[in-house]
């Protein structure tokens, strides 16, 4: 029984960690570049409420309650932005840069 486990412990614990390096590698990018129209949306909703409190624009189609505030929609524009930028550049769309081999530096000390 507890062989058992240990080797389901194995295979579930390898599956995850390939997970990212593998299956995956290609779509992160995508989801990506899809979260950036997501954060101009919400950009733009932010600009039209903040316009509304202001006085410049016609009224909010959320009247009351959490999503009604210009703050909560700024918020959720950068955070989208940030995860957009951040799965475009780290999560598998490019390699870590190599250091060439006349760049390299060698420590002298021992």
């Amino acid at each position: 029984m507890i062989i058992k486990r240990l080797a389901v412990a194995q295979t579930v614990s390898g599956w995850i960690s390939t997970i990212p390096q593998g299956r995956f590698k290609t779509a992160w990018p995508l989801f990506g570049i899809l979260l950036t129209p997501v954060a101009v949306a919400a950009g733009a909703l932010a600009a039209w409420r903040l316009g509304t409190d202001a006085g410049w624009t016609g009224t909010f189609f959320i009247a009351n309650g959490f999503l009604s505030h210009w703050q909560v929609w700024c918020a959720f524009a950068i955070t989208a932005q940030a995860c957009a930028y951040s799965l475009g550049r780290g999560a598998g769309a490019r390699e870590e840069p190599s250091i060439p081999a006349l760049a390299r530096v060698r420590s002298t000390s021992s």
